[in-house]
């Protein structure tokens, strides 16, 4: 199978209530170098892990319940036969659905606070905390619903381009992470490197965050992100008539998990497929749905921990010049 981009989208990593949280926590981090104490250390991941379990599984079961109910519809499937609690990835998938949330605050608040002192000066974490809360950007003056839709459409469009450099040779290793599910359904939606979602998702983001976008509009906009990103990711045959042109639908992302050839360098946008159509991307072939999904590299791992350190070494090689071959001509005399 071929080097078929995953999907780079801001519901890899919205800006969630819990995210929301990481972000005014920032107002509370010590003046001072503070040793945290094993006990400290440890209330804290349970903290985390209770905020998982409040904000990821509650999705994570409603999700599965109406993808079961769809798959009793078999005519309504891409794939048939391919029902996804018999999806031979979907031990990984879950790795990432609950380990993946308790890692990316951490980057995130890295993230944010390195954006808002590159795009207004600020640096002490109260001004950061008041930045964040009530805006300072250009956008910021702007009623909600047109935050929201310049929001939708502008990280949309950020995202197209940035989903096409992960495409690219040296990024390639983190996004391929994604793109290694063979068996494509809503679980996959949550398969994606930490820094895939961090020069993705997250990046994107804070650039809206700093453009004067509340976090309240994008917070308002988690539920819609969860849903089109399972969506999209659905083993479901909908193309929705013309309005393939506009917007992304499960065989449009389909044909992105596949091999080159057969669109796995087409179709990036993650919400709007116009982006595709405007910049020559757009593949939705008449009368035909995509069967084959993965990457084209038989060696890259299948598990949770291979797929977190393996990307890294490939990272590196790519800045490698390949060795001559043993018995390759040396250089004209």
């Amino acid at each position: 199978m071929a080097h078929g981009n995953g999907r780079v989208c801001r519901r890899n990593g919205p800006i969630s209530s819990v995210v929301k949280d990481d972000i005014a926590g920032l107002a509370r981090f010590p003046r001072q170098p503070e040793i945290a104490k094993p006990m400290d250390v440890f209330l804290i991941l349970v903290h985390k892990l209770a905020d998982l379990l409040t904000s990821q599984l509650p999705w994570a079961i409603g999700l599965a319940a109406l993808f079961t109910v769809v798959s009793l519809f078999p005519s309504q499937a891409c794939n048939p036969g391919q029902v996804w609690w018999k999806n031979p990835g979907l031990l990984t998938d879950t790795h990432y659905l609950f380990i993946i949330p308790v890692l990316m605050p951490y980057l995130r608040t890295a993230l944010v606070v390195l954006v808002v002192a590159l795009a207004s000066g600020v640096t002490s974490a109260a001004d950061v905390e008041d930045f964040l809360t009530k805006g300072r950007g250009p956008l910021s003056t702007l009623h909600p619903v047109a935050q929201g839709a310049i929001y939708m459409l502008g990280t949309d469009f950020m995202l197209y381009w940035a989903h096409r450099i992960f495409h690219g040779r040296n990024l390639w290793p983190f996004h391929a992470v994604h793109h290694s599910a063979e068996h494509v359904d809503w679980t996959t939606s949550y398969r994606n490197h930490p820094v895939n979602n961090l020069l993705g998702a997250s990046l994107t983001q804070m650039t809206m965050v700093a453009l004067g976008i509340s976090p309240e509009v994008m917070v308002a906009l988690v539920p819609f992100d969860i849903l089109t990103a399972a969506w999209v990711h659905s083993n479901l045959n909908w193309t929705l008539g013309p309005l393939k042109y506009v917007f992304a639908t499960p065989v449009f992302h389909r044909w992105h998990h596949g091999p080159v050839h057969l669109g796995g360098e087409k179709n990036f946008a993650p919400t709007f497929s116009f982006w595709d159509y405007m910049f020559g991307t757009f593949y939705m072939p008449e009368g035909e749905l995509p069967e084959e999904y993965g990457v084209d590299d038989p060696d890259f791992p299948k598990d949770f921990i291979g797929q977190m350190v393996v990307p890294f070494r490939q990272f590196i090689q790519t800045f490698q010049r390949p060795k001559p071959k043993a018995d390759s001509p040396g250089p004209a005399e």
